[in-house]
């Protein structure tokens, strides 16, 4: 292998020789993210830009390990001929343990220094609350204020101005600031890095891109992702993996992303030391952390509410909760199939109507090549008190045409009925199931739209056994995977919220947290599902070159 960098090899040569357990994802980003880079004509390795950072390590407690180092190097280091660095965009996904904070700390000092020279290089903090935002803030502020020698005080309190929300670097007039992702002071101005620490816990965008807004008008421009995975399905950091792992199958050069990924690979490997480098890379450098995490796999059989989170934070590879979850991530997110076309086509409708000021969720179900192929739509009281606490993108989803807003203090059974109605001129709705507890809600506009329960027979009145016998069904269909309602994050969501309740050998839903997870769209799948037999299944033509697509 080619010697780039005493910096850069060291690592590099771990991971593609094997000496350590590592991650497909972890050769994937050697091989195509990193060495084409290294190799480019076009490119450089600054290595006194790299030593002159490193020389900082004196100020702290530690020293970078290998692929803190590795990342440094990088980082700092990789440059184009003409003067700009290469990777604009760093995502660090690690295991919890691996010392994240201490190497935001390391960066951050860095980027305020004189050793990086850049004037104006402010650094926003960005992370889901106040008190995670601080953490290396307070990190920093301690460092300059309480050196780890006596001696380094006069040099290190000459060099940075300090303040409990602001520290400055006085020679270069960089500023770092904290911020929360779910409230923003101010927009931010002449940003030169912006870091996102646990970005799995972000549920909308909005302040990352106010904060982004702000990079491009100080050079060497970066924004850096360090985080664990979680339990947020669905919202910016799953995204955000999708595309990581595109950026990693193939070298692409334009992309100027380093992507750097540590997990295991497969569920069984929590058990085995030896695997647990793959998730969390300084684990053979701290013995204490070592012993912790054998004695927590030592207590999980007893312990197994923790799993979880063990499974998520500390391997990196996010696991439901196989008791009470409707449907893995995976089975959700694998709906995500383009419809045929099902113009004229025998279908049932399901509506959940449980409260007239909130959500309302409408449904229709197609029996089509062994497929169900649900089209979904939602109504939203624009007056419901859950709204300022509901976190995911409403807007932008109604935008999608998924959703619309009602402006009234309830939404009408008209407004719900008007909708089969409309649908009903594309499809053929041969029946509809409401809950029985508020068909009496829906009763006269469904009477007026043709749909009657006791005369025409064309509306069903489910009951909770009805919904008993049909969940079976509901979890054979999403394990085989052949739930398809194309690219709908509010169903997405809604099935996320939901949880299996055991009742004696029966299985109904509830949800997970009664006010703010809705469920709404997939109840009303639900009501849907114990008709759907009563609707001959027929057969459509798809296109065969169709891929999932997964976000």
């Amino acid at each position: 292998m080619k010697n780039y960098s005493k910096y850069i090899n060291p690592y590099m040569d771990m991971i593609l020789k094997g000496k350590i357990e590592r991650c497909e994802e972890q050769i994937e980003m050697l091989v195509n993210n990193v060495i084409p880079v290294l190799n480019r004509e076009d490119v450089y390795i600054d290595e006194d830009q790299i030593e002159a950072g490193l020389s900082l390590q004196k100020y702290f407690k530690y020293n970078l390990i290998e692929w803190e180092i590795f990342l440094f190097a990088l980082i700092a280091g990789v440059k184009f001929k003409s003067g700009d660095i290469f990777f604009k965009v760093i995502r660090i996904y690690v295991g919890r343990g691996s010392g994240k904070n201490g190497f935001i700390d390391f960066l951050i000092f860095y980027f305020l220094s004189p050793q990086h020279g850049i004037e104006g290089y402010n650094i926003d903090l960005l992370a889901n609350s106040e008190d995670q935002s601080k953490v290396s803030f307070n990190d920093v502020y301690e460092l300059i204020h309480n050196p780890v020698k006596e001696e380094y005080k006069k040099a290190l309190q000459s060099n940075f101005y300090t303040t409990k929300v602001l520290i400055t670097g006085k020679q270069t007039k960089s500023m770092l600031r904290y911020n929360t992702s779910s409230k923003r002071g101010k927009d931010s101005k002449r940003t030169g890095c912006v870091i996102y620490d646990e970005k799995h816990e972000y549920l909308t965008p909005e302040n990352i891109n106010t904060l982004k807004s702000g990079l491009g008008k100080v050079p060497h421009g970066r924004e850096i992702t360090i985080t664990t995975d979680g339990h947020v399905r669905g919202a910016v950091f799953d995204k955000e993996k999708e595309q990581s792992k595109d950026i990693l199958k193939e070298y692409d050069p334009t992309n100027r992303t380093l992507v750097f990924w540590c997990r295991i690979e497969k569920e069984e490997e929590w058990k085995d030391e030896t695997k647990w480098i793959k998730a969390i890379p300084s684990i053979n450098d701290f013995p204490e952390l070592k012993e912790t995490i054998r004695q927590e796999v030592k207590d999980m059989p007893y312990n197994m509410d923790y799993f979880k989170e063990f499974m998520a934070k500390r391997m990196n590879y996010p696991v439901g909760d196989k008791d009470v979850e409707v449907a893995s991530w995976e089975d959700i997110q694998a709906t995500n199939v383009p419809l045929p076309d099902l113009r004229k086509k025998e279908c049932v409708g399901g509506i959940d109507y449980s409260k007239t000021n909130d959500f309302i969720g409408c449904i229709l179900i197609f029996k089509e090549n062994g497929k169900y192929y649900v089209i979904h739509h939602t109504f939203i009281c624009q007056k419901s008190r859950d709204l300022p606490g509901i976190k995911p993108p409403l807007k932008e989803w109604e935008e999608k045409g998924d959703l619309e807003f009602v402006n009234d203090v309830e939404i009408p059974p008209e407004t719900v009925v008007n909708w089969f109605e409309e649908m009903g001129r594309i499809y053929k709705i041969k029946k509809i199931a409401v809950d029985n507890f508020r068909f009496s809600l829906l009763n006269s506009a469904l009477k007026k739209a043709g749909f009657d329960a006791f005369e025409k027979k064309n509306v069903k009145l489910v009951r909770p056994s009805d919904i008993m016998k049909i969940a079976p069904v509901i979890n054979s269909i999403f394990v085989n995977r052949n739930f398809v309602w194309g690219d709908v994050p509010i169903m997405r969501w809604y099935t996320n919220n939901t949880k299996k309740v055991q009742q004696g050998e029966n299985i109904t839903y509830g949800k997970i947290e009664p006010i703010y997870r809705k469920t709404d769209g997939f109840m009303a799948m639900v009501m849907a599902m114990t008709i759907v037999d009563e609707v001959e299944e027929s057969r459509v033509k798809i296109n065969r070159r169709i891929k999932t697509i997964v976000g």
